[in-house]
């Protein structure tokens, strides 16, 4: 329920305007630097001098990837990355360069007490392109793109995700994703339970590198998932097509992923999300899961949380988000909220645990004006002493807002 909730609210929501944001500070530095589309704000303004743009280098090093180790007695820097290490000091003719001797040519300067690098000496050291907008002052610095080897490497990964996904090999699966990756154990859990159920292909439309470094890498895709028809795979899957963001990074030298968002989804055949109705449900079960989803509905519109929080398994993960989300609702009393249940299928059951494919239609009444929206959502239910409950936090698959 929470997304097309939150998708309703969403369209209620009205943005003041904001004035007077701009700075107090009106004297903007003279020159400005930009890496990979964001600026980089220094404690000291850059200088150009000798038509070379010096900044302060502990800034600059620490936004290119660098730590630092900086001795203040003798100004010497040492600059440490995955990919690269540097040296040098003021007064040295050469830097050492992963331990290479390289001519600086007055590219470390002390002004007014402040340690300044030369920012393109620095940036092309570290594998980066510079440019310089001498009418707008600007210094732009980006990533190199990959080498042909480099972007098969990275395109390599995704394939042996599909490859793995074809298989169901979940240990091949995980293998593509970085031990420290923040969503390993959600993607793993997710992975049992679908592989479990259904068989599903990948497909790529569209593949493209966003940006890269020697460490991080950033992938586009569009692709589209669907359910393939396998002997005693017969789980619920609702074929969409996604836009997603890989973000890769090194580890034991080979690339994998770290972390993934979605971008966008969508249902790619809405009407044949209903074909995956089980032919021959238990009639008592069905009979009582859908006066579950009409109940739950009956308690929306009637404001009545104690009926709404009896339809959901007590205690169960998302609870108190979700009933919190509903009291938020109800106490607004400049909305008024209606429910209808159009249809339902039961697409998965097997044992105490079920899937319910609904349709509503909700009209949203606000300041006198009627909002009707369609959502078909799918819902989780689960069997406790004997009694079908909802899991909260459905997901939905559609709604016709943007139509």
């Amino acid at each position: 329920m929470k997304r097309w909730l939150s998708a309703i609210l969403a369209v209620l929501v009205v943005f003041a305007a904001l004035a007077g944001t701009a700075s107090a500070a009106t004297a903007s530095q003279t020159i400005k630097v930009k890496l990979n589309g964001e600026w980089v704000i220094f404690p000291t303004p850059p200088v150009l001098l000798n038509g070379k743009t010096y900044v302060e280098f502990r800034t600059l090093f620490t936004k290119l990837g660098y730590s630092i180790d900086y001795n203040a007695s003798t100004k010497l820097i040492k600059a440490k990355s995955p990919a690269r290490s540097i040296e040098m000091k003021p007064s040295g003719t050469t830097a050492l360069v992963d331990g290479q001797k390289v001519p600086v040519n007055g590219e470390m300067k002390l002004l007014n007490g402040r340690t300044m690098v030369g920012v393109r000496f620095i940036a092309t050291l570290s594998d980066k392109i510079v440019s310089w907008d001498g009418v707008k002052k600007i210094v732009t610095i980006v990533d190199k793109g990959p080498t042909a080897q480099q972007k098969a490497e990275l395109f390599g990964v995704l394939d042996k995700l599909t490859a793995a996904e074809d298989a169901q090999d979940l240990n091949a699966y995980m293998a593509q994703f970085h031990s420290m990756s923040p969503i390993r154990e959600m993607v793993q859990s997710g992975l049992e339970e679908l592989f479990s159920k259904v068989q599903t292909k990948t497909t790529f439309s569209e593949k493209s590198i966003q940006s890269f470094s020697s460490t991080e890498a950033v992938i586009y895709t569009v692709e589209q998932s669907v359910k393939v028809n396998e002997e005693g795979k017969n789980g619920f899957f609702a074929d969409v097509e996604n836009e997603m963001l890989y973000t890769m990074h090194k580890e034991n030298g080979k690339w994998v992923i770290y972390d993934v968002e979605m971008l966008s989804n969508s249902v790619l055949d809405v009407d044949g999300l209903w074909k995956q109705e089980l032919a021959a449900p238990d009639a008592a079960a069905k009979a009582e899961i859908e006066a579950l989803i009409q109940a739950n509905a009956n308690a929306v519109n009637a404001k009545d949380i104690n009926a709404y929080k009896a339809t959901l398994v007590p205690g169960s993960e998302g609870f108190n988000e979700d009933v919190a989300q509903i009291e938020e609702l109800f106490a607004d009393t400049e909305v008024t909220l209606t429910m209808k249940v159009d249809r339902s299928a039961i697409v998965e059951l097997e044992g105490d645990k079920a899937a319910l494919l609904a349709q509503h239609t909700i009209e949203v009444t606000f300041d006198g004006e009627v909002m009707p929206v369609t959502s078909i959502n799918l819902y989780n239910l689960q069997k406790v002493e004997g009694k079908w409950l909802l899991l909260p936090g459905s997901a939905e698959l559609y709604n016709d807002l943007e139509e």
